[in-house]
């Protein structure tokens, strides 16, 4: 806290550090003090210590004044600042509303150091002509002369949201007492720029630091001090080895590469690095990336050429990336020309040529480079590194924090702490030594970069922290969206791939499930299908988790040389947390549960029977025919299959010489196993009716529960009726969750079962006013209308844009359509006549989304070209065009009242914007990827967002705040969202080809609708709530009864639907283990 101070010493009112030598204080308290734009003033520090708290000059710059009759403030840069003393923390005055507040100041009956005082955060008032936006307060009594220019700090963020500026004055009435305003955080900000937040991430993600990012690379000091040492030592040739996601490229580029620029080494400021990677010809990058002639003349000519050309630079660093690629290459038919670069280095780096080489590889290729190029080995080997395998807690903390303390990002208190404390935790096998493994490095990022997506007023929160699931969460979400990349077949491989790297649970002995390492040739075996041969596609998928760092390679070491990386390259999860908390890994993980035990334990018997030729570790009887079964499911390791031959043969043969035997004791055999089999019968059948008996028959009904709503499930596509019905018997069984879910998935299944005419995918529905109607768009370039009571189409289709039409509205009367298009037009139709208009062109790229304005009068449009337009529907004449997103604009909706509409942005944030103005009221910062739709709530209270991130947001429409936990439970992007129309429900479609039904107020699922072949595009409420319809990729439309509510709800809606009770023949299918299955599963009407 500072003191402005009068030319006679008193004081004139208080100012706050802001930055490092920046006060703020109000101008008319610097025109108090005898100041004014370009003066300079005097200050005091009160509570500095007594040296530092003397008084000391600062400059006002007339460019940041702003008079005390417009916005009334002033910044001072001082001469020199207190010794230690810190700005304060800059949070928002928007969300404040109700929040306690203080301040302080110096006023006349205050101790000289000042005292608080304190109030209540009212409403952000607007600017007028000449002054900008005010924050009231209220019961601000303690507030009086003596506070101007003191900060105004929320007791509920702890940040500073405003400067107090004016104490109002009651009238003769009284009225206004204890009123103040406060210049809010956001005008400051505007005057002095600095102040802002810098809109630029510093970390990485997944993405590797490059030579540009070289200050955001922290705590990686060690590392490259080992690889400049290497250097220091006239190492030529330098092979720096690691696990994959260990961050060697970085290393490199951003540490090592920054340290020789700055001098570590003598002369290695005038050091000239050539950064190439392999791809399909080494030779030629070297050459792009800046050695001309190496293809023509060899690399040590070029070098020689280079430095000739360009006295100043002494040496040429040469770094190929991924050196890996070369050996890959060598397998695909380009052995000669990949031998031979690998041969030219080697030469050139034992010539005179001035030249140092650092080869990137990772450690999992050392057996092909050890056969492939053994030259190139040998004289690496004197300089062969492998990365730091752990992070200590510094390191963690730094690279954590120095970033974003360099471009202006805060941590909320404890924030890094915790997350240091809980990638420790995710790594138990290290935390005992409280280090992590450098593996976890791309995790950390990942993290770290949503969490820049998610700040609020420059800081990073432990709320956004808690919202993407913390460190293993935001994982998650990464890893679906890369399986969202492959192909249906690819997906199959890579699901082989990833639970094959899990070691199954044994619940019996309370062991959970965890990574488990594999080799890589026996992972290709298990990764291909049972008739098939491991192939390309295998490779390009195991590089695809290994790119999106899912899974992680390296070369098992000898922990008595640890330098030497010898052994056999295996593959591993990056994290068991993937199998803990990715939901999709979860769920194959427990699908594929009995064959990886299957395959673990034969692998015990197979590695003895290997080592010691004991007959009786071959399998037999029923585990061999289980084998067997397996193999025809699953393609196994070579082994294992070679195991299971000579088990069956074994068997084969016992079965051969116990023929014989029997045909000598055919008769008294057949009287002994007569007899024992006997009595062993009637021994486990009385074994088997006393468990009977002693089995709960709770856990009974419920397991019959479970199955009965499993086989509903199974069955709601191929026979509803049944399935509808076997839903009742699940229920009336035990009342499981999953018999609950069933019946709520069968009530909703689709009154018309499917709307089908569109040749195309159907991208856009819409119901009328009246529920009648319902249109629909496609990429087949027409529109139909559909009667919602009959499911028919009425009339032919609308005809006349010209390619994909992407989105329909109807106005607020029902009579008119707007239809928006990849042809970069917006057409209106007359739905009774069908005639159409066009309106203006006015976007440069496609059309995605149009909406009407609940008056009619006006409609808006979303675009590829990164605008949104507003458009008059009588003269179809542009009216505005609202700018700010970053890249393709996708989603438009306007508010009940028609005075905000929103809009959704690749750029991964939700708009708010002011009709009439045209201003942008609110950015909504919180999905991490493109944010496909939005919808208000029918109050205008609320607006829903739904993202490729998987998950959907519910946002209060005042504030802008996330108001509850994200909606999460979709595998695919989530694609589109609505509101029924009570404001209870809320209906996401997504690309996992689903549509899910959620509780508003809870934020919890309440049904899964299953029906869609294809990803669902929309979704919309009828008006009065009953139904919803979805459009889907499958081209085809569907309509659903979504009005549930309990149970005994949904079976009255059933039983009148299907009309029938279960068959005999269903009840000798599906019922027979039940022992009241004649019940009927409808009760009956009287």
């Amino acid at each position: 806290m500072a003191q402005i101070l009068r030319p006679d010493g008193a004081v004139a009112g208080a100012g706050f550090l802001v930055a490092q030598g920046v006060v703020v204080t109000c101008a008319h308290v610097v025109e108090a003090a005898g100041g004014g734009p370009e003066a300079m003033v005097r200050l005091a520090f009160p509570h500095a210590d007594q040296a530092e708290g003397a008084e000391r000059q600062g400059h006002v710059p007339g460019a940041l004044w702003r008079a005390a009759d417009h916005e009334d403030v002033a910044f001072i840069y001082l001469s020199s600042g207190p010794a230690g003393a810190r700005p304060l923390p800059l949070g928002s005055a928007e969300g404040c509303r109700g929040h306690q507040v203080r301040s302080f100041g110096f006023p006349a009956q205050a101790p000289p150091d000042g005292h608080y005082g304190f109030g209540v955060a009212g409403d952000l008032l607007p600017g007028s002509e000449g002054r900008s936006a005010h924050l009231q307060l209220t019961a601000a009594n303690d507030l009086t002369t003596g506070f101007s220019g003191g900060p105004v700090l929320d007791e509920v963020t702890g940040l500073v949201i405003g400067m107090l500026t004016e104490i109002a004055v009651p009238d003769q009435f009284e009225r206004g007492q204890g009123v103040a305003y406060v210049t809010p955080t956001q005008v400051l900000r505007q005057i002095l720029r600095e102040l802002a937040e810098q809109e630029v991430c510093p970390y990485r993600g997944l993405e590797p630091f490059t030579a540009e990012h070289a200050r955001w690379f922290q705590g990686r000091q060690e590392a490259v001090r080992h690889v400049v040492t290497n250097l220091a030592q006239q190492r030529r040739l330098t092979l720096l080895l690691g696990p994959s996601g260990s961050g060697k490229s970085s290393l490199i580029q951003a540490g090592v590469l920054r340290a020789l620029a700055e001098g570590e080494l003598p002369g290695s400021d005038r050091w000239l690095p050539v950064l190439a990677r392999p791809r399909q010809d080494l030779a030629a990058e070297i050459e792009r990336a800046g050695l001309p002639g190496v293809i023509t003349d060899g690399i040590e000519a070029a070098v020689s050429r280079r430095l000739e050309a360009e006295p100043t630079l002494q040496r040429i660093l040469l770094i190929v990336d991924q050196f890996e690629e070369l050996l890959t290459h060598t397998a695909n038919g380009h052995r000669q020309d990949s031998l031979a670069i690998a041969d030219q280095i080697t030469e050139t780096v034992d010539s005179h040529a001035q030249l140092s080489v650092i080869l990137i590889m990772r450690d999992d290729f050392y057996p092909q480079l050890a056969a492939q190029a053994p030259s190139l080995l040998d004289r690496a080997t004197p300089g062969i590194l492998n990365i730091p395998g752990t992070l200590n807690q510094r390191d963690l903390h730094d690279i954590i924090t120095l970033p974003a303390q360099d471009v202006g990002l805060h941590f909320q208190l404890g924030l890094p702490e915790q997350m240091v404390i809980d990638l420790l935790a995710a790594t138990p096998e290290e935390a005992s030594a409280q280090r992590a493994p450098v593996t976890a490095l791309p995790l950390l990022e990942l993290t770290l970069s949503q969490l820049w997506l998610r700040r609020q007023d420059g800081y990073l929160t432990h709320d956004a922290y808690r919202r993407i699931g913390a460190i293993s969460g935001s994982l998650t979400t990464w890893c679906d969206s890369a399986l969202n990349d492959l192909t249906p077949t690819q997906r199959s491989i890579a699901r082989r791939i990833l639970t094959s790297l899990v070691h199954p649970a044994d619940h019996s002995r309370r062991i959970p499930a965890v990574r488990a390492q594999r080799p890589l040739y026996e992972l290709r075996e298990l990764a291909a299908g049972p008739d098939d041969a491991p192939d390309s596609d295998v490779d390009t998928v195991m590089a695809a988790l290994a790119r999106h760092r899912i899974i992680t390679t390296q070369t098992l070491r000898d922990p008595q040389h640890p330098d030497a990386p010898t052994g056999e390259p295996v593959a591993e999860l990056i994290h068991d947390a993937l199998i803990r908390d990715w939901g999709k890994l979860n769920e194959w993980v427990r699908q594929d549960h009995r064959f990886h035990e299957w395959l673990d334990r034969t692998r015990e018997r197979q590695t003895r029977w290997a080592a010691k030729d004991d007959p009786g570790d071959l399998l037999g009887g029923t585990a061999l025919a289980e084998g067997m079964d397996w193999a025809v499911q699953h393609r196994l390791p070579a082994d294992i299959s070679a195991f299971l031959v000579a088990s069956k043969e074994r068997q084969q043969a016992v079965i051969r010489r116990g023929r014989r035997i029997n045909k000598i004791l055919a008769t008294l055999l057949a009287v002994v196993l007569l007899a024992v089999l006997g009595g062993a019968s009637a021994f486990l059948q009385w074994q088997s009716a006393i468990a009977q008996r002693q089995a709960a028959v709770t856990q009974r009904q419920a397991e019959r529960s479970q199955r009965l709503a499993s086989r509903s499930d199974t069955l709601i596509e191929a026979n509803p009726k049944l399935a509808s019905l076997l839903a009742i018997k699940a229920y009336q069984a035990s009342h499981t969750p999953e018999s609950i879910a069933s019946l709520r998935t069968a009530a909703a299944h689709p009154l018309i079962r499917s709307l089908t005419g569109h040749v195309g995918t159907v991208d856009s529905v819409a119901f009328s006013p009246d529920g009648r109607t319902l249109a629909t768009a496609s990429s087949d370039r027409a529109v139909r209308l559909w009667d919602t009571a009959t499911g028919k189409a009425i009339g032919a289709p609308l005809t006349g844009h010209t390619d994909a039409v992407e989105s329909v509205a109807f106005s607020p009367d029902g009579r008119s359509l707007a239809t928006a298009s990849d042809d970069r037009t917006v057409r209106v139709w007359d739905v009774a006549t069908r005639e159409t208009h066009v309106i203006e062109f006015g976007h440069t790229d496609t059309v995605a989304s149009v909406a009407v304005r609940p008056d009619g009068r006006s409609l808006a449009t979303a675009s590829s070209d990164g605008t949104v337009r507003l458009w008059d529907v009588i003269t179809g004449k542009a009216v505005g065009a609202l700018v700010g997103h970053i890249g393709a604009v996708v989603s438009v909706a306007f508010s009940p009242d028609g005075h905000t509409l929103a809009s959704a942005g690749s750029d991964g944030t939700v708009r708010l914007w002011d009709v009439t103005s045209r201003k942008t009221r609110a950015v909504l910062i919180g999905h991490a990827s493109v944010v496909q739709s939005v919808a208000f709530s029918s109050d205008g209270r609320h607006l829903a967002t739904a993202s490729n991130d998987l998950t959907a947001l519910l946002w209060d429409a005042t504030t802008g705040k996330p108001v509850s936990a994200p909606l999460i439970g979709h595998t695919g992007a989530v694609q589109s969202v609505a509101f029924s129309p009570n404001g209870q429900t809320i209906a996401t479609g997504s690309a996992d080809h689903t549509v899910r039904l959620w509780d508003a107020a809870s934020g919890r699922p309440s049904a899964t609708l299953v029906g869609h072949t294809g990803a669902v595009w929309s979704v919309a409420f009828s008006p009065d709530g009953h139904h919803l319809a979805t459009a889907s990729d499958d081209r085809s439309v569907r309509l659903w009864d979504v009005a549930l509510s309990q149970p005994a709800v949904a079976i009255a809606s059933i039983c009148r639907t299907v009309e029938r009770d279960i068959t005999p023949r269903e009840r000798t299918a599906y019922l027979r283990y039940l022992p009241d299955q004649t019940w009927p599963a409808c009760p009956p009407t009287s």
